[in-house]
C-alpha cells in the first residue's frame, strides 16, 4: 500500500499563483545517428563548448553532454550525442546567438559530419 499520497489531490486541485515559478529553458542539440558518423567527443567538450560558454557567457549555466551508446534492443543509438545547456537569460542568449551562432556553426566540420538539430525546451520537471 502506498502512503503519503493523501495531499496530493488538494495539490493538484490547487493552481500555482502567477509568478510563483519563473520558467527554466535550456538548448538541446542532437546529432542523428548515421551509419558514416564521425563525432570527435573529446574537441567537442574541451574546444567547442567552452569556446561556446565564452562567446554566450552569463547568459548560460551548466552544459551536458551525452554520448549514445544503443537503442533498448542493441541496435544503434537514435542520436550520436545529445548537449543540452541551461539558459539563464532568454534575452541575453538569443543576443549571443544572433551575434556567434555562425562562428559555431563554422566548427561543426573540427569534430563531426552530422547535421544537428537543435531547440529550445521549457524544463518543466
Amino acid at each position: 500500500m502506498l502512503t503519503g499520497f493523501s495531499a496530493l489531490p488538494a495539490l493538484f486541485a490547487t493552481p500555482l499563483a502567477a509568478g510563483t515559478r519563473a520558467a527554466r529553458n535550456c538548448l538541446s542539440v542532437l546529432y542523428p545517428w548515421q551509419a558514416d558518423a564521425h563525432f570527435d567527443f573529446d574537441y567537442y567538450r574541451d574546444r567547442h563548448l567552452k569556446t561556446m560558454s565564452q562567446l554566450y557567457g552569463k547568459s548560460v549555466g551548466k552544459f551536458q553532454v551525452r554520448k549514445g551508446l544503443h537503442k533498448g534492443d542493441g541496435s544503434p543509438p537514435a542520436f550520436v550525442a545529445i548537449m543540452t545547456v541551461e539558459i539563464l537569460s532568454m534575452a541575453a542568449f538569443d543576443a549571443a546567438g544572433k551575434q556567434h551562432l555562425p562562428k559555431l556553426l563554422a566548427d561543426l566540420p573540427n569534430f563531426s559530419n552530422i547535421a544537428p538539430v537543435g531547440q529550445i525546451e521549457e524544463i518543466i520537471e
